[in-house]
């Protein structure tokens, strides 16, 4: 486990600055091996005017069904970015939060109590629980991230049927009238 480093007596520290400078350096270290982040702002050009979808697809003409289609993946790749950076303020969060409670855990694994029993003490303890808060929100953001690519794929899903439904119905159309022309 890492220790942290010792703060100047009655200095706070910012999680958020430690979990900053946390993925600073995961990403500089993948960056440096070649690795590409996906951001909007670079890498990306999500156009945000096909991010709202219609009533009815089926409306839609050809052409913007795959603008659709191409800011939804793009949007996709955007959000498995920010899953990743997400996942690392989640073991940051951990780290931090297992930190600050090691001296409590030990101090109550002395007593014979449940763990249920031990985390509700230690999370209970002042010094303990903006870790602890801090660990369960980064939980809740990867949660949500998460669900948010799940509700994409559905939507590329969707859409990319609709693409299959209107190339099959161009082939029959070209069966139709080539079989009458004979």
């Amino acid at each position: 486990m890492l220790k942290k480093p010792p703060t100047p007596k009655g200095e706070k520290i910012n999680p958020r600055s430690m979990h900053q400078s946390y993925l600073d350096k995961m990403e500089k270290s993948l960056t440096d091996k070649g690795v590409v982040f996906f951001e909007p702002t670079t890498t990306l050009n999500i156009n945000d005017t096909f991010l709202k979808l219609p009533s009815d697809i089926t409306d839609i003409p050809s052409k913007d069904l795959g603008e659709y289609l191409n800011a939804y993946t793009q949007q996709k790749v955007y959000l498995r970015t920010l899953l990743g950076r997400v996942e690392l303020m989640v073991e940051e969060a951990k780290r931090a939060y297992y930190d600050a409670s090691e001296s409590y855990y030990r101090k109550y694994s002395l007593d014979k109590m449940s763990e249920t029993a031990k985390e509700r003490m230690i999370n209970a303890q002042e010094s303990v629980k903006p870790f602890y808060y801090e660990y369960v929100d980064c939980k809740k953001k990867q949660t949500l991230i998460e669900y948010s690519i799940t509700n994409i794929e559905d939507i590329i899903f969707m859409l990319s049927r609709e693409v299959t439904r209107r190339t099959g119905d161009f082939f029959d159309e070209n069966r139709t009238h080539n079989v009458g022309r004979r």
